[in-house]
């Protein structure tokens, strides 16, 4: 493991780029100095509050937004600050996908990165001196977490804990165990699993409006076409006969709507991190628009301004990953272009930059999963099939040629939008 006294100022600006830090009036010098800290190291900063001193604000009315930030991804890390940061962290740890520790060592600092996935510190204003939380803060920063085998398996425990708040009680036998033969496994007992039988079936929504015309389409949430309707069922109608262990869909309304008509079952978990990149101001711009003001432009080589960069949907769709690499059986996932272009690279060790030549088109059907029934071999078996009839290829076609123009394609040899 590396030495978290060895890292260097510098590498905050290779590592976490975008961090939320919010504190009440326990914390708020702390936080002051803090933040300037982290802007004079190259970070982009989100202050969540309190943005002046007010001795009777409360913790929680800006820890929680800090918390939800982190865990939709809008921003890399966190940092929440109370009196002695208890608090902070009880509250951040209310939020589903929040991972918060009130830390006040650097071994600790790094190590509940690199073993638990911590992406929230928490720290006492009136407990750690300004040095201290500085040196914490930035080794949190520059940490990452190591994805081996045994850490994602306890990761995957405390995500299910999130899924099932409310389980059933162990009756007092099942509590105790006969510690004297640790190696025996009772009736009750599962071992941990990680097999390589595992298919991930990326589904992206059907069409919209707005993709059918080619205009980013981030975090605006539109309906299906009727069309678009009619593709998510033939998708259902093309994997009806698959039994599926898990179905995970974004929370955007394209989504669940391609995800409810094509019915698959089980009952299907919102996963935010399935969320579509959000474009920011591209939100609803076709290319040849963006070019216009920023010629060159490239989504996943520049990200968009005030929406999502690259490092930042590459460590929400790794958290993901690490999440899915946990399960077992076939597993479908519903979510959007970007996104499931980026997923589909990172699986399989690309960067994000590299999704770019991953085409997709709207209601495909692509499968991820394992060469050689190896975890270690991550590969992609299908990509970007269409499971349409003959009678809509005609329909299809024309659809992709009017994109095509809209983005500022040319057909060689013809100026015929119409050309088939």
């Amino acid at each position: 493991m590396t030495n978290p006294l060895s890292i260097q100022p510098c590498c905050l600006l290779k590592a976490t780029k975008v961090v939320g830090i919010a504190a009440d009036h326990g914390g708020h010098e702390l936080k002051e100095y803090l933040a300037g800290m982290l802007r004079e190291a190259g970070a982009e900063v989100i202050d969540f509050g309190d943005r002046e001193l007010v001795p009777e604000d409360d913790y929680p009315d800006f820890v929680e937004p800090l918390a939800r930030a982190v865990a939709a991804g809008q921003v890399e890390r966190g940092v929440a600050i109370c009196g002695s940061g208890v608090g902070a962290c009880i509250v951040a740890n209310k939020v589903p996908g929040v991972r918060a520790c009130l830390i006040h060592d650097p071994f600790s600092a790094h190590q509940g990165v690199e073993d638990d996935d911590l992406n929230l510190i928490c720290l006492g204003g009136s407990v750690v001196g300004h040095a201290l939380a500085w040196e914490l803060v930035r080794i949190f920063l520059c940490a990452r977490f190591s994805g081996k085998e045994r850490h994602r398996r306890r990761l995957e425990k405390m995500m299910d804990l999130e899924d099932h708040p409310f389980p059933i009680p162990l009756s007092t036998s099942e509590h105790a165990r006969d510690t004297t033969e640790p190696n025996k496994q009772g009736p009750n007992d599962k071992a941990p699993s990680h097999s390589a039988s595992l298919n991930l079936y990326l589904i992206r929504h059907g069409e919209t409006e707005w993709s059918l015309s080619g205009q980013y389409t981030g975090s605006t949430d539109i309906p299906l076409t009727a069309h678009g309707e009619t593709a998510a069922r033939e998708v259902g109608e093309r994997l009806h006969d698959i039994s599926f262990s898990h179905v995970f869909v974004s929370p955007l309304q394209r989504a669940q709507q391609t995800c409810a008509l094509a019915a698959l079952g089980p009952v299907p978990a919102i996963k935010p991190d399935l969320t579509e990149w959000n474009a920011g101001d591209y939100e609803g711009l076709l290319l040849t628009e963006i070019h216009k003001s920023h010629p060159g432009w490239n989504l996943f080589r520049d990200g968009s301004p005030h929406g999502e960069s690259p490092i930042q949907v590459s460590d929400r769709v790794d958290r993901l990953i690490s999440h899915l690499r946990t399960l077992d059986g076939n597993v479908a996932l519903f979510s959007h272009g970007h996104l499931c272009r980026v997923l589909a690279a990172r699986w399989i060790g690309l960067s994000v930059e590299q999704a770019e030549r991953l085409m997709l088109s709207t209601a495909s059907i692509s499968i991820l999963t394992y060469a050689h029934d190896c975890p270690d071999e991550p590969a992609i078996a299908l990509w970007n099939w269409i499971p349409t009839n003959h009678s809509d290829a005609i329909d299809l076609k024309r659809r992709a040629l009017n994109r095509w123009e809209n983005e500022g394609g040319k057909l060689a040899g013809s100026t015929d939008s119409t050309a088939t």
